[in-house]
């Protein structure tokens, strides 16, 4: 059964109830601790104000980095193309060692709460929403052609300005130096919480 069909098949409370389950499950509250393949995942927290990103591990700040965001970093990410970065719970969705920002770190944006809020905007269709559901469901990259845009990430400069310009299309940007540390200690799965 596609998910387009299951979507259209059963009752919308049944798959507004999933969503609910999806929104409350542990690796996307803050503060929780995430565990995959029985060890403990590192917390990515992104503080779009201080434009400081934390690396934490047990509930512990291992490292801080410098950050630059969207053209338009106030408010949080609606569509695509806002130079807007999102605010809300997510997870490391994907890794690319090849980047023309040295390397990315994919996160699930949009994730159930952005795909609710377009829905209710019209911006995507009930199969669309269906479809970042069940990506979220899976913990794997979300639909990223949608209105509601997509491939967010941490990335490096790749030769852009430093920390302290607001530059990407609604990215997080760190130093190449820091991206290459970060690329090799968060593997996929990793809670990724943005804060305004």
């Amino acid at each position: 059964m596609s998910r387009h069909a299951f979507g259209r098949g059963i009752g919308w409370v049944v798959v507004v109830a999933v969503a609910a389950a999806v929104a409350m499950a542990p690796a996307a509250r803050a503060g929780e601790t995430a565990r995959r393949g029985g060890r403990t995942l590192p917390v990515i927290e992104v503080w779009k104000a201080k434009r400081q990103l934390w690396l934490e591990k047990n509930g512990t700040v291992i490292r801080k980095f410098r950050i630059s965001l969207g053209t338009d970093p106030r408010e949080p990410k609606l569509r695509q193309g806002d130079g807007r970065t999102p605010v809300g719970n997510y997870y490391v969705s994907e890794k690319r060692a090849k980047s023309p920002f040295r390397h990315f770190l994919g996160i699930s944006y949009p994730n159930v709460d952005d795909a609710e809020r377009g829905f209710a905007a019209h911006l995507i269709s009930a199969d669309q929403w269906a479809d970042i559901l069940f990506a979220n469901l899976q913990r794997e990259p979300p639909p990223w052609r949608t209105p509601l845009g997509g491939r967010v990430g941490i990335h490096g400069f790749g030769g852009r300005p430093a920390a302290g310009i607001d530059w990407t299309q609604g990215c997080i940007a760190v130093s190449d130096p820091d991206i290459d540390y970060l690329f090799a200690v968060v593997p996929v799965g990793t809670p990724v919480h943005i804060h305004d």
